[in-house]
């Protein structure tokens, strides 16, 4: 579905303030497949989650999904960002998840309760006032009503109780199994790293040092 093929990235270049944020990364991702992208600061992990999302073009290698650049698969891949405040932009909860798309009412509750925010309760909601978590989930929530096939999530269980993390679990889970929907989550948080994938890539200074079983290269990777 998705092939990077000798991905890099240099921010400014061929500037005086060119640099270089990835080299050589080659990594495919199937449907349906989860998996965890970890690394300290400026591993490289942000800007593998825009090129994955189809929002950075890399200045080397080739993005690709089913043979397509992904910038130019618009609405096929689809990115939650830390910060879910900046990625909601109307005024009440069901305004904001059913933003910029044609979907009735009922899939914006599908979606709410997806994520597990009770339609009847959020629906008109004003966003500001919800929680920094339940900002995150209606982010998330505008998100899946576009029916992507790949999610990319930046720090998705930063702020979250433990109920809300093992929501979030569950709902990659379920469509990764149901609908084929591959997640790649971008974390510093690998505490429940092997429930959110079965797989985990691990970058460093900007290239890819490890892939495979989350289990095998968590325990090996000393993050």
């Amino acid at each position: 579905m998705i092939d990077l093929a000798g991905v890099g990235h240099v921010y400014a270049d061929r500037t005086p303030w060119a640099h270089r944020a990835l080299t050589g990364i080659e990594l495919r991702i199937g449907p349906g497949e989860r998996i965890l992208v970890v690394g300290h600061n400026g591993s490289g992990k942000s800007t593998l989650a825009w090129i994955l999302a189809g929002l950075l073009r890399p200045t080397e290698g080739s993005a690709t999904l089913d043979g397509e650049p992904v910038d130019a698969t618009t609405g096929t891949t689809a990115m939650a960002f830390q910060h879910a405040r900046l990625q909601l932009l109307r005024p009440t909860v069901a305004e904001d998840v059913g933003f910029g798309t044609d979907v009735g009412p009922e899939t914006v509750d599908w979606a709410l309760d997806a994520v597990g925010l009770e339609p009847t309760r959020f629906r008109a909601r004003r966003i500001d006032d919800l929680s920094g978590g339940e900002q995150r989930r209606v982010a998330l929530a505008g998100v899946l009503v576009r029916s992507p096939r790949l999610l990319v999530l930046d720090e998705p269980l930063a702020g979250l109780d433990a109920r809300s993390r093992r929501g979030l679990v569950e709902l990659l889970e379920r469509l990764g199994r149901e609908s084929e929907v591959a997640s790649v989550v971008v974390t510093h948080d690998t505490e429940d790293g092997a429930r959110l994938a079965e797989r985990a890539v691990v970058l460093r200074a900007g290239q890819m040092v490890a892939d495979g079983i989350v289990d095998d290269v968590l325990a090996e990777a000393h993050l």
